[in-house]
């Protein structure tokens, strides 16, 4: 199988050093290129192709989300995980084409699993994030913001059951399987259930990407 080509995008050579050794003792990730400013990152992506891009947010000049959003027109194909200590520039950098959104206290096992998903199409959020529902139900605000002009879309959405929509709905607060269960007064297993029949209904990847569309096609609000 041949190796995950990775871009590093971050400012300070002690981050990008640090970044390089959690990562080369996986032999499926190859690091092939570092950048510490736009202009570099957008010459090594076309130079290298890499498949993921580690981009760091706040960067001097033109910031991470910019440069993705520059990156992703010039290769849509290259997939971005934004790299930050700020929970508040998730909704711009998915608006970007981010693929992902992890803290940089991220353990080694996550960053690796994180970059092998978003080589396969899907998306990730930290798990910082996704288990604290007050953090969650504001970054999903911002999502909402971003997406209001258009709801309304058609879409598959409209074939989700009451109950579906009802656990889409607590998903997007921040809830687990294991509360909304408890919450609603079923089983844990049926709660599973149902977000397998929610992912396939709106051909979503992963919980963050149904509650996204969910929130762009009008179906939930937080």
């Amino acid at each position: 199988m041949e190796a995950i080509k990775v871009l590093l995008v971050d400012d300070h050579e002690v981050v990008r050093q640090g970044l390089r050794h959690m990562l080369e003792a996986d032999k499926e990730i190859e690091i092939v290129a570092e950048a510490d400013s736009c202009n570099e990152a957008l010459a090594q992506a076309e130079l290298v192709s890499p498949d993921v891009v580690l981009m760091d947010v706040k960067m001097p000049g033109v910031n991470g989300v910019e440069i993705t959003r520059r990156l992703k027109q010039r290769q849509p194909a290259c997939n971005v995980i934004m790299l930050t200590l700020y929970e508040e520039y998730l909704a711009q950098a998915v608006e970007a084409g981010a693929a992902g959104y992890l803290v940089k206290d991220i353990k080694r096992e996550e960053l690796s699993s994180a970059i092998k998903k978003v080589s396969r199409g899907e998306t990730v959020l930290s798990e910082s994030f996704r288990s604290r529902p007050q953090a969650a139900q504001n970054l999903l605000r911002q999502f909402q913001d971003l997406l209001r002009p258009a709801r309304g879309a058609p879409g598959s959405a409209g074939r989700l059951t009451h109950r579906e929509v009802e656990i889409l709905s607590y998903v997007a607060r921040g809830f687990a399987n294991k509360q909304i269960g408890y919450t609603l007064g079923i089983t844990e297993q049926t709660i599973k259930n149902h977000m397998t029949s929610i992912l396939q209904k709106l051909n979503a990847q992963d919980r963050t990407q149904a509650v996204v569309m969910g929130l762009q096609q009008g179906l939930i609000s937080v």
